[in-house]
């Protein structure tokens, strides 16, 4: 019986994770965000959020050029990560995580409203992201409308970060999601 039940989890995490990668955001971020990301050639980015469906994001950048890291809150997600270069932490701790790394491109997908739930995460979360990144570095936030209220309107991003373009990307990028909700992609350059 124990046989009959792992094999039925194993098949639904995969039926779940090809569900996932044919969701129409997914697909502009392999197929669009990612390869434009690589294109700027950045020195350090960071993919936040692990899972099976990720577990391909790091291989869109040049290795030789690009250092790619991920984090994620949970242990059992490392295997998903970029190996050695993956993490276990929080994204509201992310610069004490990365003491020693300042990142080009901070790549936030699927934690808002899953994880960074509450006014405060959120403010710790980007004060956090301002000290890990670079000056003039970017951070992208991918959010639902369902769950989170539209970051461009949260004074505690925009008195730290300006909305804006990402090289070919617009500042705003959205596209209908899982159960008919919308998917938000917004770009952010960090000011001082």
């Amino acid at each position: 019986m124990q046989l009959i039940s792992k094999t039925k989890s194993v098949v639904s995490a995969i039926k779940f994770n090809l569900k996932v990668q044919s969701l129409p955001d997914r697909i502009y971020l392999r197929q669009v965000m990612l390869p434009e990301m690589a294109s700027t050639k950045p020195a350090n980015v960071l993919l936040a959020g692990t899972r099976r469906y990720t577990r391909r994001y790091p291989q869109c950048f040049d290795q030789t050029v690009t250092t790619v890291w991920t984090i994620d809150f949970d242990p059992s997600a490392a295997r998903f990560g970029n190996a050695a270069r993956h993490r276990v932490g929080d994204m509201c701790s992310v610069d004490e995580v990365f003491h020693d790394i300042r990142f080009d491109i901070i790549h936030i997908n699927g934690i808002l409203g899953f994880g960074v739930d509450t006014p405060e995460s959120i403010r710790r979360m980007i004060e956090a992201c301002h000290r890990a990144i670079q000056p003039d570095g970017y951070i992208m936030l991918g959010w639902d409308a369902d769950r989170t209220p539209d970051p461009t309107l949260n004074p505690d991003i925009t008195s730290r970060f300006v909305h804006t373009a990402f090289a070919g990307l617009p500042p705003r990028h959205t596209v209908t999601g899982l159960d008919g909700y919308d998917h938000v992609f917004d770009w952010f350059r960090r000011t001082d």
